[in-house]
């Protein structure tokens, strides 16, 4: 295999992790997006709760749950578009090594 193929395989390569490095970069922003959103919406769902429950008594433990429960929620989604970009992380360097692999095998012949 000469010099312009290793070039060659190196940029295939190189455009693969880029790319699944962007798709995981996505993933990520989806769920910071998501978690985001989840939290504003949480809060807006707080305040009219707060709204009408200015009359309760026990109102700032009441809104403390809420704003908690949103909290846990938005970071269990968190925590799985994490997961799911770990594991897309892990495929790309499972890809890495099979390419490395394949690349060697070529090179140095059995």
């Amino acid at each position: 295999m000469g010099m312009k193929e290793l070039l060659f395989l190196g940029e295939r390569l190189q455009k693969l992790m880029e790319k699944t490095e962007a798709e995981a970069a996505e993933i990520i922003a989806k769920a910071q997006s998501q978690a985001d959103e989840m939290v504003s919406v949480a809060k807006e769902e707080s305040e009219r709760r707060l709204q009408r429950a200015q009359y309760r008594t026990g109102l700032d433990e009441f809104l403390k749950e809420t704003e908690d429960e949103a909290k846990k929620e938005a970071k269990k989604t968190e925590k799985m578009y994490s997961k799911t970009a770990k594991e897309i992380k892990k495929v790309t360097a499972e890809k890495v090594n099979e390419a490395v692999r394949l690349l060697v095998k070529e090179v140095l012949p059995e």
